[in-house]
């Protein structure tokens, strides 16, 4: 009697859990449904380079006031993201280049894209489709102050994991900034190293020192040296 009141149990436990993973299939269908953003958002297919698609990109850098009113496609790394209402403000990273993007609900995008938006993975790398206009605000967190993105599209390129071992405001912050917020200590950030590496300090560093080589080539190459690279055995 009590090992058939155990496979009773069980059984009636798998139904529940399966009569309420319908329920919520069924619900996420009737979203879907009531979602007419649907195609302007969510993970892009990975690249196979079968076909020329045409689209060009424009570097964030590259952002400028007088391309008020024009339609964009950038490309770069999920900074940050804020939902406040039905607005999401979201910080658009590509090198040491950002800029803010701001999607707000409207009869093109949907409740559901803003949150799809407000969810991302911070570092995911993401195309975002939108139109330059000028910022009423000097937009002082974005290295493009003058202006900003009204978001039209937003595709996932490549996610990130929803969890990461450091964030990069937090190993943005020297040593010794108390009250600031977090700081990452010198183990994390060689065992993470791949992320150390996006952080302001560390990117310019890699500028002087790229900048440093480039006057020696630049000298030598004036004074008739010749540049080579002899092979290298490592063992």
């Amino acid at each position: 009697k009590s090992a058939a009141k155990k496979v009773a149990a069980k059984q009636a436990k798998e139904a529940k859990k399966a009569e309420t993973q319908a329920r919520l299939k069924a619900e996420a269908d009737a979203r879907d449904a009531d979602d007419y953003s649907k195609d302007k958002y969510g993970k892009q297919p990975i690249c196979t380079s079968s076909e020329k698609t045409g689209r060009k990109w424009v570097e964030v850098e590259d952002l400028d006031t007088a391309m008020a009113g024009e339609e964009v496609l950038v490309r770069g790394r999920v900074h940050l993201s804020r939902v406040t209402g039905k607005q999401c403000f979201l910080k658009l990273r590509h090198r040491y280049y950002s800029v803010q993007v701001v999607y707000a609900v409207d009869d093109k995008i949907s409740k559901q894209m803003i949150k799809y938006v407000g969810g991302c993975p911070k570092e995911s790398i993401v195309d975002i489709q939108g139109v330059v206009v000028k910022a009423d605000v000097p937009v002082e967190s974005c290295s493009q102050r003058n202006l900003e993105l009204q978001g039209m599209t937003f595709h996932v390129v490549s996610e990130s994991e929803p969890q990461l071992p450091l964030q990069i405001d937090d190993a943005s912050r020297p040593i010794g900034a108390d009250g600031a917020g977090p700081i990452v200590n010198q183990d994390t950030r060689l065992n993470n190293r791949i992320l150390d590496l996006r952080t302001p300090t560390s990117q310019a560093i890699f500028r002087v020192g790229h900048g440093v080589v480039e006057l020696f080539r630049e000298y030598l190459s004036a004074n008739g040296f010749t540049e080579i690279h002899t092979p290298k055995i490592i063992s």
